[in-house]
């Protein structure tokens, strides 16, 4: 008992510095035929990579590792509620009442049985606290303008497929047009880039893509740069699941004076991420998705759930980056995504992190609409305007069309306690990946 309480005061303690983390135990990073293509694209663009520092103290390791061990050696359910409780306190609350949200999704996917939803619960949050003990106690890890995911010494891509795919009913999910997939492949192969532009639905946006296409198409999703907002990267319970992905940091227009003091910092990042994602795209073989609406998508009064409209800036940048001259062909295409109901946010659009959590376990859907023509010489959203015609604003009408055509095809299957969900035309029913731990 005493090294306990010594152990949970470790990690209620800020102190400065990052710990060294072991490898996830929920997974070791993953093999295949298709991982030596994705190692190849990664090395292609390191060097437009800016690393953050790291700057080391013997005094944290032993405070971090003190916390990792309260962490493995605390009983079960109430083991994770202790931790939680030294949260500091705009996480504690948080934190519990996910962990008695995740429980209760555990047991819908488990058929009610309380010893195996309970055992999902502690390893799952066992493995995703050992990731916050380093930003706790260690220095929090601050994102350079494009980060690359972390897969060791701690697997934090593992840790966040573990988390979000147990919440995944794949039965129910959906994965529309495939074939597109296997072209965005080919594309990345050959060296030419893509662009996927889309909506934006839950926290967990990033992993959904893995999830639902690692069987069919395996590393393709771990290679995608995942253009990124403020609070995915400063809030302390998404930070460790951000680590796991491929990132282009940006500081969105919504949050750009939410501080004053900051905004000229959060505009040099933002110049800085332009340049890193110049550098990728002429490099090639990049796949970027960006979700031009700025957020996430919101219900209405009523209910009902609209991907919101695209912002004509966003979408121009990114037709005018991935076209200048002397890049390789860079690809367009609309991606829909019905993931709101596993990971929903919160009714008010908060400014600060630290957000409340539920989380749901139901079906997710992807689908990927044909291929976009970017040239307004050739396309046929471009025919027959006037001389005055706000091409971007057109452009970015014509893309958020073709993203709601498909969110349409696939929302059904984003219904918690939903009945079945019929499988659109092209569509498949996503096979789930070795990465979800079975209980």
């Amino acid at each position: 008992r005493a090294t306990t309480a010594i152990t949970m005061a470790a990690l209620a303690t800020p102190v400065s510095l990052p710990g060294a983390f072991r490898l996830s135990k929920l997974g070791s990073p993953r093999g295949g035929v298709k991982r030596a293509a994705v190692r190849a694209r990664l090395l292609r663009v390191k060097a437009a990579v800016e690393r953050a520092p790291n700057v080391v103290d013997p005094l944290e390791s032993v405070k971090v590792g003190a916390a990792k061990l309260a962490i493995a050696l605390l009983p079960g359910e109430r083991g994770l509620k202790a931790i939680a409780g030294v949260l500091p306190s705009k996480y504690k609350t948080t934190l519990i009442g996910l962990i008695d949200s995740y429980k209760l999704q555990m047991l819908k996917a488990l058929g009610g049985d309380e010893e195996r939803a309970s055992k999902a619960l502690t390893s799952i949050f066992k493995d995703m606290m050992t990731a916050y003990a380093g930003q706790i106690v260690g220095t929090p890890y601050e994102f350079p303008s494009h980060h690359l995911c972390i897969r060791t010494p701690f697997d934090y891509y593992q840790m966040a497929n573990a988390y979000i795919g147990s919440l995944v009913q794949f039965e129910r999910s959906i994965l529309g047009n495939p074939t597109r997939w296997t072209a965005i492949q080919a594309a990345l192969d050959a060296g030419e880039n893509v662009v996927l532009m889309g909506n934006h639905q839950s926290e967990g946006d990033a992993a959904f893509i893995p999830l639902l296409t690692e069987v069919t198409h395996p590393g393709l999703g771990e290679s995608i740069t995942y253009v990124a907002g403020d609070k995915v990267v400063t809030d302390l319970l998404c930070k460790p699941f951000s680590m796991g992905k491929n990132l282009l940091c940006v500081h969105s227009k919504k949050h750009m004076n939410d501080d004053p003091d900051t905004t000229a910092g959060k505009q040099k990042q933002n110049m800085n991420t332009v340049r890193a994602m110049t550098r990728l795209l002429k490099a090639g073989g990049i796949c970027i998705w960006i979700a031009p609406a700025g957020g996430r998508d919101r219900r209405a009064a009523d209910g009902t759930l609209t991907p919101d409209k695209f912002d004509p800036a966003a979408i121009e940048m990114m037709r005018k980056l991935g076209t200048k001259k002397g890049n390789p062909k860079t690809h367009y295409y609309p991606l829909a995504m019905a993931t709101y109901d596993i990971m929903p946010p919160p009714v008010a659009r908060e400014k600060s992190v630290g957000e409340s959590r539920i989380v749901n376990f139901t079906g997710a859907g992807l689908s990927l609409g044909a291929e976009l023509d970017v040239d307004v010489a050739t396309a046929s959203w471009a025919r027959g305007l006037g001389e005055d015609a706000d091409l971007p604003a057109v452009f970015a009408e014509h893309v958020w069309r073709a993203v709601h055509e498909e969110y349409k095809l696939i929302e059904h299957c984003n219904v918690p306690g939903g009945g079945d969900a019929p499988l659109p035309l092209n569509a498949i029913r996503p096979a789930r990946p070795a990465s979800v731990p079975t209980f």
